[in-house]
């Protein structure tokens, strides 16, 4: 006698069979003619995916643009005098002697690039009423897509005309050594006048591709060289390892002021060197912000 398991196992496997089957040719002119179209079939597919694959990281390298020269035509927002100074382990981190511009600054009166009371390259009028620590991650989309977007905006609208100053606290909890090698290699670079526009390249390479290949010292060299940097002066710089204990004092300077992710942006205002976290990153609060503060600053 069949047990209602042993059917119910029956109509289960032949409910199987039924979806697995298809018609097959009744001849083998038939049979081979079948497969022939199965494999055409295949190929086509294994092709379609690995075009599409292919597309994906041509796009994605286009997406994020290509490496660019260091001077003002190609870096108008960076093109403002190089001062140095605010820290004797970044002594030679975008000095005057660490480059010339190739054209008249861009910015506004007193708009400088250098280093901060902080330790950290910082960029804007230091006689500005508010100022704003950018805490971030080459490796981190967020940074990554912040950069890009809001932050490069306000530089250009209200850093460069003298209202505001920004600065860029390096962080690593992303990329782990892999960003430590970038965060290096972007101060490495700043001894030859090129820290904002190396920070570019590696935002740009950490969006084109894995952080380990962005990153690498290979990838690091090529660009250098692109750039019209020194590579091998830069390269040196980070085996070196110069800049480690900058960049834990970078880290020091987040977790000191509350930071517990990236990108988080902090303001202060005036000379007081008191920051405080903003809750809302975007262009449309800094620029309130920066609008208040002035305001406050011509009362």
């Amino acid at each position: 006698m069949t047990t209602q398991k042993e059917s119910l196992e029956k109509r289960r496997l032949s409910l199987w069979r039924k979806r697995a089957s298809y018609k097959v040719g009744k001849t083998r002119h038939q049979r081979k003619e079948q497969h022939r179209l199965q494999m055409n079939i295949f190929m086509l597919v294994v092709l379609a995916a690995a075009v599409a694959g292919i597309m994906t990281v041509i796009f994605n390298w286009r997406g994020a643009g290509s490496t660019k020269t260091v001077s003002c035509a190609e870096f108008p927002i960076y093109c403002v005098p190089l001062v140095g100074g605010g820290s004797d382990a970044l002594a030679d981190v975008e000095t005057a002697a660490s480059r010339e511009l190739d054209a008249n600054s861009k910015g506004a009166d007193g708009v400088a690039r250098g280093i901060s009371a902080d330790g950290i390259p910082i960029i804007g009028n230091p006689d500005a009423p508010i100022h704003f620590a950018i805490v971030s991650d080459f490796a981190c989309p967020h940074c990554q897509d912040y950069h890009n977007g809001d932050l490069k905006r306000f530089i250009r609208d209200y850093v460069i005309t003298g209202k505001a100053t920004v600065q860029l606290s390096l962080q690593t909890g992303t990329g782990g050594a892999f960003s430590q090698t970038a965060s290096q290699g972007a101060l490495c670079a700043g001894e030859q006048g090129a820290f904002w526009e190396m920070s570019d390249e590696f935002y740009r390479l950490g969006e084109s591709m894995s952080y380990d290949a962005a990153f690498s010292i290979s990838q690091i060299r090529e660009s250098a060289d692109d750039m019209g940097l020194d590579e091998n002066e830069l390269v040196d710089c980070i085996s070196s390892g110069r800049y480690l204990n900058v960049v834990t004092n970078n880290r020091y300077f987040a977790s000191d002021n509350g930071v517990t992710g990236t990108p988080t942006v902090l303001v202060s205002y005036g000379d007081s060197g008191v920051w405080a976290k903003v809750d809302n990153r975007l262009y449309d609060t800094l620029r309130a912000l920066t609008e208040e503060a002035l305001a406050n600053a011509a009362n």
